[in-house]
Parts: C-alpha cells; structure tokens; sequence
C-alpha cells in the first residue's frame, strides 16, 4: 500500500472533522475499493503544486456514520484555506492503524490527536 499514488476531487463531507479540530477534505476517487481501510501518513499535492503531509482515513467511520457509506477523507497539517472543486494528488507513505469504532467523539479526537502526533513525528515536524 506504501508508495500508492492516486487522484482525486475535493467534495463537501459533514464538516465533522473540523468541529473536532482536525478539518478534512473529503475525496471523490475511483481508487478507494483498493485502498484498504484504516488511517495512512501520506502527502497530497494541490493544484497549484504545493505539497502538504497529512493523515488520511478510509472507510466507513464507524463511530459517526454507522458504516453507511465508504470515504476517503484526508487531513493536511498545517494547511488553512479552501480545498473545495481542487484535484489532488495523494501518495500514501505508511499505513498506521486499522479502522476502529470509538464510544465517543472525545475518544475518537484523542485518537486522532495520537495519530497526529505519531505521523507528525514521521514526517520530522
């Protein structure tokens, strides 16, 4: 899965992830049946060429969605600014855990919180 480069568009989500601190651009991409679910380290380049890393989720998010629909929604570190109607180019770097459904938002934000930090580390920031 590491080194697994694909595209995709930027569609509106719940805006969920941004209430909880970690924003998401949700992608719109024929390449997510073969990405496995769970959360990835990865890099997604913009349109104007400015390459961001992030963490990226894949699958149903079984603690705010009950497992209705699959989705690839991603997470740029230190970004600001509106990704809506962009394509991006996203290479996954490591895979780091499995999906998992949490009892609460809270717990599902620290978990987030640990999975930043660790990505954050891999990636020297």
């Amino acid at each position: 899965m590491e080194g697994l480069v694909f595209e995709g568009s930027v569609i509106e989500g719940d805006r969920l992830g941004r209430t909880i601190g970690f924003p998401t651009a949700n992608i719109e991409t024929d390449s997510q049946t073969a990405i496995p679910a769970g959360v990835f380290a990865c890099r997604a380049a913009l349109d104007n060429g400015m390459v961001y890393p992030g963490m990226m989720n894949v699958g149903y998010r079984p603690t705010v969605n009950l497992g209705k629909e699959r989705r690839v929604e991603v997470h740029l570190f230190d970004f600001n600014g509106n990704l809506y109607g962009q394509k991006l180019r996203i290479e996954i770097v490591k895979f780091i855990r499995g999906e998992h459904r949490f009892n609460s938002l809270d717990a599902l934000k620290e978990q987030l919180l640990q999975d930043s930090l660790s990505i954050r580390k891999l990636f020297g920031l």
